[in-house]
């Protein structure tokens, strides 16, 4: 049930690591230690699942009206003016932007954001930006887990206030560890992130480089997943001077091969527990531009204020969009998550699995949702397999990745009715607070 967030090993004094594993990062103890994890590493883990009406009232004050997307104060399609931030961002820079806003107008000391190619070419890690040029470094999306949360070892000792860029069930951790006021957390003042619908494990990377030929991962120079221009390409360099390339919507054909356990699980779409969350802004007359649009959402008084001043400054484009047209962009993954999801976990539990506890759950899922979810979950089995993922590699990616495609669209058309239906209007039955569970063998705080 881990999500790979790092919180665990963040809070245990060095006596917990992150181990990099076929399944992403797990924590493991440190060689030569005993585990020693305060009483907060259990009740802010997301694995388990954290109370997401419980965090929003604390956050919001208050519930959302639309739980397809949280709580927010405006909606907009923007992207950064700055043409270098808006060019190396994933679509619009406009994380970036704020970030680098933030940091001048010395609202903030620093900015907690992943940096990939650290420490090794193909992986990333968490740092914490102090300037300018290192928040720029750290532009661009990572679609590999990175244990975000480990770096809260290394706010315990930063003297000044940070920004925070992570996943939705990394901030959900974080603002847990707010709510139970844990100094380290206390001092980041500004939570930022990305709309994440689907991550792979690194085990993706391999599998594309043997179809191209490359043994390991050792042969990589540098890695970058949103390259170019938007929505970008999968670019990778070896040492040799080799450059691989596929286009974002080729390389997703990795997606049902090596999906991560916790993307089928997690609930949230659209990050709904940051002050400013950034999606991509998947519309026609945005696609045909190339040049990339966000949706941006504004959830909290601070960010609102901020994304209008730098509006003002013409630091950032933010044109209004109604609700109904955001959630148009991403009607599919918000199906995902928000029905999906909850059909998936109802399975485990009544296989006698374990599975998140959100603190929340839908009124009533069509039993042709259900349908669908066999077919999805089916594919993400069968596609699970050593043996389909190696024949897979066989095929070269100029005719896997077309193919892909097609059928990805054909199955978005022919699922969209049932999908669609009822989703905007969908009703959702909150639970009461799962903490009074007791965490095994916790300290205190």
């Amino acid at each position: 049930m881990c999500t790979h967030c790092g919180t665990c090993a963040g809070l245990s004094q060095g006596t917990v690591t992150m181990r990099e594993t076929p399944w992403g990062p797990q924590p493991a103890p440190t060689p030569g230690t005993q585990p020693q994890l305060p009483e907060a590493a259990w009740l802010a883990c997301p694995g388990r699942g954290l109370h997401y009406p419980e965090l929003t009232r604390a956050m919001a004050g208050r519930l959302p009206d639309n739980w397809l997307i949280g709580c927010y104060r405006q909606l907009w399609i923007g992207y950064s003016n700055v043409p270098d931030i808006r060019r190396n961002g994933a679509s619009g820079g406009v994380i970036t932007q704020t970030l680098v806003y933030l940091l001048e107008q010395g609202l903030i000391d620093g900015a907690i954001v992943v940096r990939q190619g650290q420490p090794r070419p193909w992986q990333a890690e968490a740092v914490i930006a102090r300037t300018v040029d290192e928040i720029c470094a750290a532009s661009q999306s990572v679609y590999a887990p990175v244990p975000v949360n480990t770096i809260l070892a290394q706010v315990a000792d930063f003297q000044g206030s940070l920004a925070y860029v992570g996943l939705p069930d990394q901030v959900a951790s974080l603002r847990r560890l707010q709510q139970l006021g844990h100094p380290a957390a206390n001092k980041i003042t500004w939570v930022l992130g990305p709309y994440v619908g689907t991550s792979t494990y690194t085990a993706a990377i391999e599998s594309y480089l043997r179809s191209n030929g490359v043994q390991s991962l050792e042969e990589i120079a540098r890695l970058r997943y949103r390259e170019g221009e938007w929505p970008g390409y999968l670019q990778i360099t070896t040492h040799s001077g080799r450059v691989l390339r596929a286009e974002k919507f080729y390389y997703n054909y990795l997606i049902p091969f090596y999906i991560t356990r916790s993307s089928l699980l997690s609930v949230d779409f659209t990050n709904e527990l940051t002050d400013i969350s950034v999606g991509d802004a998947w519309h026609p007359r945005f696609e045909a531009q190339r040049a990339g649009f966000s949706v941006v959402v504004a959830r909290s008084q601070q960010a609102e204020a901020v994304l209008a001043d730098m509006q003002h400054q013409g630091l950032v484009d933010l044109q209004p969009v109604e609700l109904s047209e955001a959630l148009a962009m991403h009607g599919h993954m918000l199906d995902f998550k928000k029905r999906g999801a909850f059909i998936r976990m109802a399975w485990l539990k009544a296989a006698g699995h374990a599975a998140p506890d959100y603190g929340y759950h839908p009124a009533h899922i069509p039993w042709s949702r259900h349908l669908v979810e066999i077919v999805i979950s089916s594919i993400f089995a069968v596609c699970g397999t050593y043996t389909v993922r190696r024949l897979v590699e066989l095929v070269p990616i100029g005719i896997l990745g077309p193919a892909f495609n097609t059928l990805r669209k054909r199955w978005k058309d022919a699922s969209k009715p049932i999908k669609r239906k009822g989703l905007r209007d969908i009703a959702f039955v909150i639970d009461p607070p799962a903490d009074r569970m007791n965490p095994p063998q916790a300290t205190p705080l």
